[in-house]
Order: C-alpha cells, then sequence, then structure tokens
C-alpha cells in the first residue's frame, strides 16, 4: 500500500497525473472556448445572425429559474444547474476509473490541486478568467465557489480514504501522523475547511470581516499543500500568477483616493457624491466598489455608478451612486451620513464587463422597444441607461439606423417615499421626450410606470398632487392627449408583470434590461425564457445587486 506522492524533490512520474491533467485540460478548454466566443462578439468579425439569435434562445430558456411560494428562487437557473452537472460528470469518472481509492486516495488528492489554478484565475473582481472570458465577476463567482465545493468534496475524499485505510492497523497509524508530510497535509485540510465554512452566505452577508480573515487564511492552505506534495506547485503556480496580477490591478490600476459627500434622501436612501483624486472611464451598467474608513477599514461595497456627467473620451472626476440601506453597511452609512459633511474614501473599479449591449447606441438599433425594469435598490442600473438614452436622443444628432419604438421604464418600491429619489428627475424626462417628439417624430415613446407594493399607501396622492386613482385596479389613469399625459402612471398593491409587458409588444426582439433582488430576477427570467422563440428573441440583461 502506497500513499506517498513521490521520494523525492524532482517529482518522479505518478499514475495520476494524467487524470489531473485530463481536469486541468476540460476547465482549460471551456476557458478557452469562452476566450474565443468573447472575442469574435466583442469586435463584431463576423455577422452570424443566426448564430447570435440561436444563443441568445437558448440563453433565455436557460435562465428559466424554480421560485418557491414567496417568489424567491430556491434554485439556481437551470443553465447554473447545467454547469454544476459537467463540472461533477467531468470529476466522477476521473475519480472513478481504474482506481480503487482505498489503495489510491492520492487520485483525488491530484484532481484538487489540478482545480486550484481555476480557482485562484476566478478570484477578485480583476479576475484573468473575467478577463478573457469577458463574463462579469459577479457572475464568475458562482463559478468560483462551485470549484472551491469541488476541491473541498475532492481533498475530503482524498483525506478520509487515507485515514480509513490507515486505521486498521493503529500502530501504523500513529507514525504516519507523525510525519511531517502528513501533518503539512492535515494542516492544510483545516485551513481549506476554515476558507469553506467562512465562505457560507450568512457569514458573508451578515459578517464581511469574518469572510475576508478566513479567505486570507486560503494562503496557508496553498503553502501547507506545497509542502505537503511537491506535485502542488506545478499546478498552484499559474493560478497564484493569475492572483498577483488580480491584486495588483486593483490597487494600483483601478484604485483612487477620493472625497465623498453625502445627501440623504427619504425613506434610508443616501446619494453618495465622489470627487476623485483622477479621472474614471466608465460604461453604461458598470459599477465601483467603495471603501469608507469612517465606517470599516476592511469591507467594500459595490454600488451602481447613475451619473452620466463624462467628457467627450469618456472620463469624468465626478461619481455619483445611490446607497439605499440594505445591510450593515449601508445602515451605518446612512446613520452616519446625516450628522456628515465629507469622508475620504477609496473607490476600486469600475467593474463589470460594460457590454457592448447596454451602449445607448446599440440599444437604439437593435430593439424596436426597449424595457427597463427596475425593483427597490435596484433602481440604479435602469436610471443610468434611461439617462444614457435620453442624452443619446435628445442632446446628439440622431442616426437613420435607429429602430426603436418605444421605451418603457418601470420601477416598483414598497414604499410610496421611495419614489421622491428620482420622482423629480423622470418626471422631466418625460416633458423633454414629449416635446422632442412634436418636432421629430422618430424620437421613441418614453411611458413611465411607478408600482407601489406596500400597503402603506396613504402617501400616494400626495407623490404624485391631486391625481384620481382608480379604486379598481389601483392604477392612475392619464389619457395620452392630456395635460398630464407627461407624468408617471402609477399602480398600487401591485408588482411589475414582465410577462404581461412582453406580450404586449408587437413581436420582434425587444431589449428587456433589468436589476432587482433575487426573487425579482427570477420572474424576469423566467418571463423571458416563457415569451422566447426563434421568431421572437428577447435581449435580456439581469443585473444582480445582491452578493
Amino acid at each position: 500500500m502506497d500513499h506517498n506522492h513521490g521520494s523525492s524533490q524532482d517529482t518522479p512520474w505518478n499514475i495520476n497525473i494524467p487524470y489531473a491533467g485530463a481536469m486541468a485540460g476540460v476547465l482549460a478548454g471551456l476557458t478557452a472556448l469562452l476566450a474565443i466566443r468573447h472575442f469574435i462578439v466583442s469586435w463584431r468579425l463576423f455577422n452570424f445572425k443566426v448564430y447570435y439569435r440561436w444563443e441568445r434562445f437558448i440563453v433565455n430558456k436557460f435562465s428559466y429559474t424554480l421560485v418557491g411560494m414567496r417568489g424567491r428562487p430556491f434554485l439556481p437557473p437551470i443553465g447554473a444547474i447545467l454547469i454544476a452537472l459537467l463540472l461533477l460528470t467531468t470529476v466522477l469518472p476521473l475519480l472513478l476509473v481504474q482506481v480503487d481509492l482505498a489503495i489510491n486516495s492520492n487520485r483525488a488528492g491530484f484532481l484538487a490541486i489540478s482545480i486550484v489554478p481555476f480557482l485562484l484565475a476566478s478570484t477578485g473582481k480583476n479576475s484573468a478568467m473575467a478577463l478573457v472570458t469577458g463574463i462579469s465577476p459577479v457572475k464568475l463567482n458562482y463559478l468560483h465557489r462551485l470549484l472551491a465545493t469541488a476541491i473541498v468534496v475532492l481533498a475530503t475524499v482524498h483525506m478520509s480514504t487515507m485515514l480509513k485505510s490507515w486505521s486498521r492497523f493503529p500502530t501504523f497509524l500513529e507514525s504516519k501522523l507523525a510525519e511531517e508530510k502528513v501533518q503539512y497535509g492535515l494542516a492544510g485540510y483545516g485551513c481549506l475547511c476554515v476558507v469553506f465554512l467562512g465562505s457560507l452566505y450568512p457569514i458573508r452577508r451578515l459578517c464581511y470581516e469574518a469572510f475576508l480573515t478566513t479567505h486570507i487564511i486560503g494562503f496557508g492552505f496553498l503553502g501547507a499543500i506545497a509542502k505537503h506534495t511537491p506535485y502542488a506547485m506545478r499546478y498552484f503556480f499559474a493560478g497564484f500568477l493569475c492572483y498577483v496580477l488580480n491584486a495588483l490591478a486593483g490597487w494600483f490600476i483601478k484604485s483612487r483616493i477620493a472625497r465623498a459627500r453625502f445627501d440623504v434622501l427619504p425613506n434610508r436612501c443616501t446619494r453618495i457624491s465622489l470627487r476623485l483624486s483622477s479621472p474614471l472611464i466608465h460604461r453604461p451598467g458598470q459599477h465601483i466598489y467603495i471603501n469608507l474608513p469612517a465606517l470599516s477599514y476592511f469591507e467594500w461595497h459595490p454600488f451602481t455608478i447613475t451619473n452620466t456627467h463624462m467628457a467627450s473620451d469618456g472620463a469624468c472626476d465626478m461619481i455619483e451612486v445611490h446607497a439605499c440601506v440594505r445591510g450593515n453597511f449601508t445602515r451605518k452609512l446612512y446613520e452616519r451620513a446625516q450628522h456628515t459633511e465629507e469622508w475620504t474614501a477609496f473607490i476600486s473599479g469600475p467593474y463589470g464587463n460594460g457590454s457592448i449591449d447596454l451602449e445607448p447606441t446599440t440599444m437604439l438599433t437593435t430593439h424596436e422597444d426597449i424595457l427597463l425594469l427596475g425593483a427597490g435598490a435596484g433602481i440604479t442600473f435602469p436610471i443610468r441607461l434611461l439617462r444614457e438614452l435620453a442624452f443619446t436622443l435628445l442632446e446628439l444628432p440622431l442616426e437613420a439606423n435607429y429602430i426603436t419604438r418605444e421605451i418603457q421604464f418601470c420601477w416598483s418600491v414598497r414604499y410610496p417615499g421611495e419614489l421622491d429619489w428620482f420622482k423629480q428627475e423622470l418626471e422631466q424626462l418625460l416633458v423633454a421626450f414629449e416635446t422632442a417628439r412634436r418636432s421629430e417624430d422618430r424620437i421613441p415613446r418614453l411611458s413611465i410606470n411607478l408600482y407601489v407594493t406596500g400597503t402603506d399607501i396613504g402617501s400616494v396622492d400626495e407623490k404624485l398632487d391631486d391625481e384620481q386613482q382608480n379604486e379598481g385596479n389601483g392604477m392612475l389613469r392619464r389619457s395620452p392627449d392630456s395635460e398630464t399625459s407627461t407624468r408617471p402612471n402609477l399602480f398600487t398593491g401591485t408588482r411589475i408583470q414582465a410577462r404581461t409587458l412582453l406580450r404586449e409588444l408587437d413581436g420582434g426582439s425587444p431589449g428587456v434590461f433589468a436589476c432587482g433582488p433575487a426573487g425579482f430576477n427570477a420572474q424576469v427570467k423566467n418571463a423571458v425564457a416563457g415569451c422566447s422563440t426563434f421568431r421572437s428573441v428577447p435581449h435580456l440583461h439581469c443585473e444582480d445587486f445582491e452578493y
């Protein structure tokens, strides 16, 4: 029974190396395919309209999410489940084919260390995998957690089967546990378990400092396993290099110092205006991470960039974000901001792939109808897109290839007071669009629908002056030809029905851009999946602000 990895540091041949190589090869091959696809799509090298339509159709269908009684998803989307099954069907054959784990438990250990480089390559906001594939770090985080779970399971199989085979011979077990090599292995496994437990959702949600501290212990895992087996470094080196580049990019390329000023808005929202130490180039849909040492030395919180005050080259030295109270960080910020004028802040970003599909000219030349959907604090994403569209349509010359006929902006809130965050701006945009349409009929029609889902709607009339409310369906009815046609439509006691909005369209390929809590995003994804046919394939871009 030989459980040794090799008798010397020159790493002689091991029977498990081909299986570890196959595991790394599968992951590297999938990454290469995604990189090639990203390169072709980003640079529009080929006009494969049929391919793009099929790809969008498949992505829409695979985004379907099973939801529970309260509307919150209790399983990932179908596509994410298929990715997990793909990883499982890759690992299991390599783990179980032509091996007796009681004799060769090293097979599981080799597979675990072969996954480590891809785990490190998907780590962080500037990860190498996000760079080459164009996938948002937020979405890659699912793959990161999936790979980490696979490593924990494989390491557990490696350790447990080995200890079980040794336990039949107590004296042999005692001698093995006294070896430095085994002790390093057990120490590495302990560090791995601490990192895994510290990454569970309740901990990273409620105590970010504990989440961060346990992840730092991950370096102990790498060091211990490097001492445990000489085969580890051939896999660790590439991943460690990717991680170092991620850290350097975060600190020396995408980090800035800023001065933050705060405006307290109704219903526990804080507008943060940041004056940056150096100009920042950002695109629609991107976000930044903010660290406020006055609140926490370690916690970095993501916020969507909502302002569009940019120079001709896309750079700006002023950033505006909105922080709604959703957790400990935003709660402390709201409470302290009421008594503070200006703080020092550290900014990291921008992040998010800044897809070309979010550029206003692309949206206007691709979609006959545009749906901008936001729920609660998720309004920061669609409001930025609406501002970009308004600037392109009202301030710049109209392009001949614009095909958009209507822009529908829908915002769902729980309390009427939350409408004050952007209510005045939305009313001004409605007036601007209606005025522009009188002189140029190619300007799309803008309609704004506001939804109040909470039971406390006593102040709704005050929010929208003295307009009459229809008690039958909770909608403030306005005639398109009346003087109130430039006021938002208000619905009370109901939510945004994305499926209904899509069915009311004339067909084609509308653009759906949404952001909100997990339950809201699941509803939008399911609506798009249900309405997708090969003749009419909505384009869906869904941003998550939960992390």
